[in-house]
């Protein structure tokens, strides 16, 4: 299990997810954006759509799967790196996390990436989602929700 479900379990408070995306349904989602990305990410929406983390960070939600009108209108993946794109980001760069800072996928080697705020230039790099987790987001808020150091 990744390790922010994990966390997730252990304090319910760090984690607000949007909702189950259905296996085939990300599939065709993937097939029609032509986009391949890491198997964890997927994995993490199909088993909660992307949601909000410790309450200031958000995890989109792939936008096929959003009704318009609905709440993720905000959440929507897609419009969120046409409008970056707009604004500079590279095409390599797949957003996917956005608050305090902003992490992508990094297209041309599946690696997660946390960028800096204002020139989309890759700050750090992680080979998982977990490895991104653990050094981003827990690192920032993990002991202020009260969440154990990890080994411990």
């Amino acid at each position: 299990m990744l390790l922010l479900l994990q966390d997730a379990q252990s304090v319910p408070l760090i984690f607000s997810p949007f909702g189950a995306i259905p296996a085939d349904e990300l599939e065709r989602w993937l097939e029609h954006a032509d986009l391949v990305l890491p198997s964890d990410l997927i994995q993490f929406w199909q088993l909660t759509g992307g949601g909000d983390v410790f309450e200031s960070e958000t995890i989109f939600r792939p936008t096929v799967y959003s009704p318009p009108n609905s709440c993720f209108v905000e959440d929507d993946i897609e419009g969120r790196n046409a409008a970056l794109t707009e604004k500079g980001k590279s095409a390599d760069l797949y957003v996917f996390q956005q608050a305090a800072f902003l992490s992508a996928i990094r297209l041309s080697d599946q690696r997660f990436v946390m960028l800096t705020t204002g020139g989309y230039v890759v700050q750090d790099f992680f080979d998982s989602m977990d490895e991104w987790y653990r050094q981003t987001l827990r690192e920032e808020f993990g002991e202020r929700y009260g969440l154990p150091p990890i080994g411990v």
